[in-house]
C-alpha cells in the first residue's frame, strides 16, 4: 500500500519541494505499521527499505534522501549527496534534487529554506535539542539575514501530554517560562512548538509556519514514543526541484 504522503501548506518559492509523511501505507508490520522510515528503531531492514523506495519513488527524486542518523544531539552537516551514516540532528543543502529528511514520533521535525529557494535544510528537536541550543546553531549556520529564513514546525506532541520533571525544567527555563504550565508539585507541561518559535524569533527568523497536530493524541495517523515507546517514525522532507 502507497505511502501516505501530505502536503505541507506555507508560502515559500515555487521550486521548493516539502512534504510530511504518516504512519498509513507501506510494508513494516506490527508495532511499526506501516510505513515506519527509521532503521534505528528496531524494524526489520527489508521493510524499511522498501518504505524509504517507495517514498523516494513517490516524490519522483532522482536521488536518495539524505537521512540522518539522529541522536539528539546538536550537531549539523552540510551535505551535498547523500551521504551514508550522517551523525547528526541537522543538515542543510544547496543541492538541487537532494532531499533532507528529518524523523519524528513526537519530537520536532523543523523544515527550512530561503526565501531565494537556493537552500534548504532540516532540524530534529526534543527538550535535549532545545536545551544543547540546535535550533540557534542552525538559524546562524544557514542565514546571515534569519529574516530571509521560512520555517515550518510539523506534527509533535502537545503540551497536555508531555509531562516532564525539575531536571528538565530547569535546563530549559533559561528559554522562557511560558513553554511550561504546573500539571502537579513535581512535574511541568512542556510546549515544544512555542519553545521551538520563542527561539527562532528571538534569532530574528519571522516566517514560521506550524502543523498543529499533536502525535500522541493522533497515533491512528503518527508515531509517538511517548504513547508506543518502542515505535516508528514519520518523515518530513525538503528539496530544491
Amino acid at each position: 500500500m502507497p505511502i501516505q504522503i501530505k502536503k505541507i501548506k506555507w508560502d515559500v518559492p515555487a521550486n521548493i519541494g516539502s512534504c510530511y509523511t504518516t504512519r498509513i501505507g507501506g510494508y513494516s508490520k506490527n508495532k511499526f505499521g506501516h510505513s515506519n522510515l527509521s532503521y534505528d528503531v528496531g524494524d526489520a531492514r527489508t521493510s524499511v527499505k522498501k518504505n524509504r523506495g517507495e517514498l523516494k519513488k513517490s516524490l519522483g527524486l532522482d536521488q536518495e534522501p539524505v537521512w540522518m542518523k539522529q541522536i539528539h544531539s546538536s550537531y549539523i552537516r552540510k551535505v551535498i549527496d547523500s551521504s551514508k551514516d550522517l551523525v547528526c540532528d541537522a543538515c542543510y543543502t544547496s543541492s538541487p534534487g537532494l532531499a533532507c529528511a528529518v524523523l519524528s514520533a513526537d519530537c520536532l521535525p523543523i523544515l527550512m529554506c530561503n526565501s531565494s529557494g537556493t537552500k534548504v535544510g532540516v532540524i530534529h528537536s526534543g527538550w535535549r535539542g532545545l536545551s544543547n541550543g540546535i535550533i540557534t546553531k542552525f538559524i546562524t549556520r544557514f542565514s546571515k539575514d534569519p529574516k530571509d529564513v521560512i520555517c515550518w514546525i510539523g506534527p509533535s506532541i502537545s503540551p497536555d501530554n508531555y509531562l516532564i520533571r525539575e531536571d528538565v525544567y530547569k535546563k530549559l527555563i533559561k528559554i522562557s517560562p511560558k513553554i511550561f504550565t504546573k500539571h502537579d508539585h513535581e512535574r511541568w507541561k512542556l510546549d515544544l512548538k512555542l519553545a521551538a518559535k520563542i527561539l527562532l524569533k528571538d534569532k530574528g527568523v519571522t516566517k514560521i509556519y506550524t502543523d498543529d497536530m499533536c502525535t500522541y493524541q493522533n497515533s491512528n495517523l503518527y508515531y509517538s514514543y511517548r504513547s508506543e515507546n518502542n515505535t516508528g517514525r514519520i518523515a518530513s522532507l525538503i528539496w530544491i526541484k
